[in-house]
């Protein structure tokens, strides 16, 4: 007996033959680009945003098929743009066990013959990469088999949730140029880089295809939001404590770039004078050592820094569970979007 494929299996193979199948329509030697989506797709994922997307649809009373699917296969699409223009930004050698597109692609320049820089030539090809994963995933999303009075809901969210994550994604680089931010900054850069776009966002279009009830949106906001939050969270505290082995990144890198998160602002509150100056000094320093690199993270686990921001997690997704007991939600969604709850918040890649 054949076993049926999973639902991260699902958007998986939606995902490829879609690309695949976008091949006879770009310039042959442009294919390098698709090849990259494919590869980026291909080395590993959860799936989390599209499940979301696919449990707020069934929560809301929507019905499995093709056309949730290719939704949630739309908003992977979109994350792998996402990713591969973060990378780029953060100059990020590694991402799933492999190296970064933009990486990959200088690698590619560099077999050929060439006169220009190859690292330039590599982001600059991430950069277009990217951009044909954010138009197919528009392309996808907006061709899934729904009424047109559905996918204008859901598309008006889509659209609020891409700028969103803009804004939070330009907010982080801000606060990292600026070397601070507090606690409640931080929280504010993560709910709009990613607790809307991760978790809420995907809910709420998945709801929106199945149903125009705002009390059912509403549910869904109000488990998406914390859970968003605490999922961002867990992924600065990946970020820095995170097995590379298990992330698939190196966990310096966050470090290095001077990234303010949740866990860095409560370090900073803890800190005696002394180590908050020696925190300044290193991190955001792009040449930090892998030595200085545990002694920030030292720092991080004597304040008692590490601790109080993984209570903040447990207290997040529990506060997203606890909504989940208040409204209408279909009942298999409920214990699917309960598991899935504890993958976000307890997830080690």
């Amino acid at each position: 007996m054949v076993k049926a494929p999973s639902l991260a299996e699902r958007f998986t193979e939606e995902l490829l033959g879609y690309i695949d199948a976008e091949r006879a329509t770009l310039e042959p030697e442009a294919e390098p680009l698709l090849d990259e989506l494919e590869a980026v797709i291909s080395a590993g994922g959860k799936r989390l945003r599209p499940s979301f997307c696919y449990w707020g649809h069934l929560a809301a009373g929507g019905t499995d098929g093709p056309a949730i699917v290719g939704v949630g296969a739309a908003l992977e699409l979109l994350h792998t743009f996402a990713m591969i223009q973060d990378d780029v930004m953060d100059r990020s050698p590694l991402r799933r066990n492999r190296a970064t597109t933009f990486r990959a692609l200088t690698d590619l320049s560099a077999g050929v013959p060439h006169r220009g820089d190859p690292r330039r030539f590599g982001a600059s090809a991430a950069v277009l990469a990217g951009l044909l994963g954010f138009v197919l995933a528009d392309r996808l999303f907006h061709s899934a088999d729904f009424t047109s009075d559905a996918l204008e809901r859901a598309a008006d969210r889509y659209d609020r949730m891409r700028t969103g994550a803009i804004a939070g994604q330009y907010l982080d680089l801000l606060a990292a140029y600026r070397g601070d931010a507090d606690e409640a900054t931080a929280r504010r850069i993560g709910a709009l880089k990613s607790g809307g776009y991760s978790v809420a966002d995907p809910l709420a279009i998945g709801a929106l295809l199945a149903s125009d009830d705002e009390e059912i949106v509403g549910v869904l906001e109000r488990y998406g939001r914390p859970l968003g939050e605490a999922f961002q969270i867990r992924d600065d505290v990946l970020g820095v404590f995170g097995d590379p082995d298990v992330t698939g990144k190196d966990r310096d890198g966050d470090l290095r770039e001077g990234k303010q998160t949740v866990l860095l602002a409560k370090t900073r509150e803890r800190c005696t004078a002394h180590e908050r100056r020696l925190l300044d000094q290193l991190v955001g320093d792009n040449d930090l050592d892998p030595d200085d690199a545990e002694r920030v993270r030292d720092l991080i686990v004597s304040s008692g820094a590490l601790d109080a921001t993984n209570v903040l997690i447990d207290d997040l997704a529990d506060e997203a569970r606890r909504s989940l007991r208040h409204g209408p939600l279909a009942t298999h969604a409920v214990i699917a979007l309960e598991g899935l709850a504890e993958a976000a918040a307890t997830r080690d890649a």
